[in-house]
């Protein structure tokens, strides 16, 4: 009898196993492809009412798979409004117009699969099998074509009435900042967050005039040219500028700068050490691009960004050296709870906020495709 009930059992999870391929759109070749997958991970836009507004972030690692939602899509934001060649906002968010197909926007399924051996027409295959239908697609054209966010909030609740508070947040904290150009801090900010931090070997090009730099704000600025980065920090991914080969210090404004920023100063000013320098100077060269909240009732106006220097010493030839041996090849960090790629944005006081006395100058230590929801 037990030998029977096996039997029955082993014939049922055959019949079960027989059933679930057949009703998947998945092929044979297509799970024998996704099986040399390692690690896969990018843009996704899911047929759900959330992925409408939001962008899905997939993000594959051995067998731990997730999709998380992270900030708005630019089309959710500009109502679907085709941007410019000379939008720079848009631009500066990473939109770009070959990214723009209407009526959609920029609603798009980017990924990236990394794998061994992979067959990569099967591999294509079981992805565009994921695709929506025309049929599929006709009903979400219908259900958010002509949509507005308040519109879908006004009727699921509470759910995206938080939705619409978080969007306005990334309005606010993400999207103005980066609309505009870097600043130089002229009066003491309410507080202050590290988006990326530099270190790095660079090369002093010269001190020049210029009354034409957006958003400086002085008429003389010290150009560097990066050579080498020693340490690099992913901080706020949505705003960090990543590993850059140019560095710009105001010169007028870079002692005030810094004196708003921290309690005390050690050693020269900063002003006095860019006047030492003499053209094809190697220097050891530190900084922070830190976003900073004002005082202000104007929304648009309450954070910036600004860059702030924190070491700067002529390097001679043993010291560079000696700095190429401790970082053989640059230490990169990104932060641990932006690993995935989320775009949410931290409220008032939480994670990453710091007093901006707590800034310390030279302070050391130690396919495109819609996919089924």
């Amino acid at each position: 009898e037990e030998e029977e009930e096996e039997e029955k059992n082993g014939e049922d999870d055959r019949n079960s196993t027989e059933q679930s391929q057949e009703s998947s759109s998945v092929s044979d070749a297509g799970r024998r492809a996704a099986l040399c997958v390692i690690r896969s991970k990018g843009l996704v836009w899911l047929g759900s009412q959330q992925s409408h507004w939001q962008q899905g972030l997939a993000s594959l690692a051995g067998r731990k798979f997730l999709i998380s939602f992270a900030g708005p899509w630019e089309a959710a934001i500009s109502g679907n409004i085709t941007p410019t060649v000379a939008d720079d906002a848009t631009v500066e968010r990473g939109v770009t117009l070959a990214q723009w197909q209407k009526p959609w926007g920029d609603r798009r399924t980017e990924l990236v699969v990394i794998g061994q051996n992979m067959d990569h027409t099967a591999m294509r295959a079981a992805l565009e099998a994921c695709v929506l239908t025309d049929e599929e697609m006709e009903k979400y054209t219908e259900l958010f074509l002509k949509a507005q966010p308040l519109d879908t909030l006004q009727e699921i609740g509470a759910v995206d009435d938080d939705l619409a508070k978080r969007i306005k947040r990334y309005e606010i904290e993400i999207l103005a900042p980066k609309r505009k150009k870097t600043q130089v801090l002229q009066v003491a900010p309410k507080s202050t967050d590290a988006v990326s931090a530099h270190s790095c070997i660079a090369v002093f090009q010269s001190s020049d005039e210029t009354k034409d730099t957006p958003g400086l704000q002085c008429d003389t600025v010290a150009q560097f040219r990066i050579e080498r980065y020693l340490k690099y920090a992913h901080l706020i991914p949505e705003l960090a500028s990543g590993l850059v080969k140019e560095f710009q210090l105001p010169v007028d404004n870079v002692d005030v700068q810094t004196a708003l920023l921290t309690e005390q100063v050690s050693g020269d000013a900063l002003s006095m050490t860019i006047a030492n320098l003499d053209a094809g100077d190697r220097v050891e060269l530190e900084w922070l691009q830190i976003r900073v909240e004002y005082e202000t009732s104007v929304d648009e106006d309450r954070y910036r960004m600004i860059e702030q220097c924190q070491k700067l010493t002529r390097l001679n030839d043993e010291e560079e050296k000696l700095l190429h041996q401790q970082y053989p090849q640059p230490q990169i960090m990104i932060c641990k709870d932006h690993m995935g790629g989320s775009c949410n944005v931290a409220g008032p006081g939480e994670a990453g906020k710091t007093k901006a006395k707590d800034v310390k100058k030279g302070r050391k230590k130690g396919k495109k495709g819609r996919k089924k929801g």
